[in-house]
């Protein structure tokens, strides 16, 4: 089954975001500020992080920053969330997709396929 981390420090997000993402057939865990992202990161490499810009503790771009210097977790796929405009570009920090919340579901699994593809393709099996 393939994993996906939710970062984002509003629990509403966190909380509607792993409901559907599990709806979808993917296992998600969540964390709530930068800090515990890391943890989760060197603890168990997800398969894509969904995280928020702005957090307290260590911010995205802080976290994405670790990951592509950190063996092993360089090449996980990251999609930036963030209801502000980034002011820095994706070339510099290496991620894959940026949603600008409020975002629509049909966006979220589409972008979601479109870097990891279906949860369990062939019913259950992956």
């Amino acid at each position: 089954m393939k994993t996906i981390l939710v970062a984002d420090d509003e629990f509403d997000m966190t909380g509607l975001l792993r409901a559907i993402l599990e709806g979808e057939g993917y296992r998600v865990t969540t964390c709530t500020n930068g800090r515990q992202a890391i943890e989760r990161l060197t603890s168990s490499r997800p398969d894509l992080v969904l995280m928020d810009v702005m957090m307290p503790v260590m911010s995205g771009l802080e976290v994405l920053g670790r990951m592509r210097q950190t063996p092993g977790l360089g090449g996980v796929p990251v999609v930036l969330m963030s209801a502000v405009a980034m002011r820095v570009k994706r070339e510099e920090h290496g991620w894959q997709a940026f949603l600008s919340k409020p975002f629509g579901l049909e966006e979220l699994i589409a972008l979601v396929e479109r870097l990891i593809g279906p949860a369990a393709p062939g019913g259950g099996e992956g």
